[in-house]
């Protein structure tokens, strides 16, 4: 069943109707709990049917719900090449984690040696006591992890991205780059007015590295954004993203794609039917 918000976004009443493959597993029940939709945005007969709320992964507009369904499909379907493809062919992808928990893991806890880095470059939020840092995916193989931080909107809209929510930077962060004496960041990159503008990208970025640190990897930030919409001060995604990649020391590891992009990399295969069913009628990106 679906209902509508206030502002006219279809949402399923059971988030998983909006989910196209692995619906039942606990890492989308535990998301499904922690992310929800406020009651008053919604009329008053389904605030009454739903005095909770409901889980942002039963909107139709759900960033997540896209995310999981591409990125498990073609997990599922040993097909994630075709994505990485795009922007770093041969990669060898065989683990995924969907915000820092393991999709091959039957358990809604955190990735234990994920949530030790996060505990020592956000100590405020130790254990989840406080919002910390959350990719939406990462891509693991041999050699290489891949911080994955997507992006959807509104056609026509512009969209804020990775821009922080208000002015000022936690000092923890210098301390922990300072404390493994990263060298991730150009000599122009200005902590306050650079973190804060590129603030989810920073963290992703930060948090890659400690990883690969880690796990004696490699590092990549892959972007994913909406071909169909732009910047919160009308620039383009990628001029935004270009931005981001000056202030980096070495910014040959980082790479922004579309969902549009994926879309037509898809192979035209009976078993990603669904994939391809649930993207071409998907309401914002514009493909059917």
């Amino acid at each position: 069943m679906k209902v509508c918000s206030r502002g006219g976004v279809p949402v399923y009443t059971d988030y998983r109707e909006n989910i196209i493959v692995d619906s039942s597993h606990p890492i989308l029940a535990w998301k499904a709990n922690k992310d929800r939709l406020r009651p008053s945005w919604f009329p008053r007969d389904v605030q009454k049917d739903f005095p909770g709320g409901l889980p942002k992964l039963g909107s139709m507009h759900s960033e997540d719900a896209l995310t999981w369904n591409i990125f498990r499909t073609l997990q599922l379907k040993n097909k994630i090449q075709c994505l990485t493809e795009i922007f770093n062919p041969g990669l060898d992808i065989y683990r995924v984690w969907f915000w820092g928990h393991d999709a091959d893991q039957e358990s809604p806890e955190i990735d234990a040696e994920i949530q030790d880095v996060l505990n020592q470059m956000e100590p405020w939020g130790e254990n989840g006591a406080k919002q910390q840092t959350e990719p939406d995916v990462i891509l693991c193989g041999k050699r290489h992890v891949v911080m994955v931080e997507c992006k959807l909107g509104k056609p026509d809209k512009k969209v804020k991205a990775w821009q922080r929510s208000s002015r000022g930077m936690r000092r923890e962060y210098a301390d922990f780059i300072e404390g493994r004496r990263f060298k991730l960041f150009a000599d122009s990159f200005d902590y306050e007015r650079d973190g804060n503008r590129f603030y989810q990208l920073f963290r992703n970025y930060l948090l890659g590295a400690a990883i690969a640190l880690r796990w004696n990897t490699e590092f990549s930030l892959l972007v994913i954004v909406n071909a169909l919409n732009s910047n919160h001060e009308g620039r383009s995604h990628q001029d935004e993203f270009n931005s981001f990649r000056s202030v980096l020391a070495k910014p040959s590891n980082t790479f922004i794609i579309t969902w549009q992009q994926i879309w037509e990399a898809l192979p035209k295969e009976e078993n990603l039917s669904p994939l391809r069913e649930f993207m071409a009628r998907h309401p914002l990106l514009g493909l059917s």
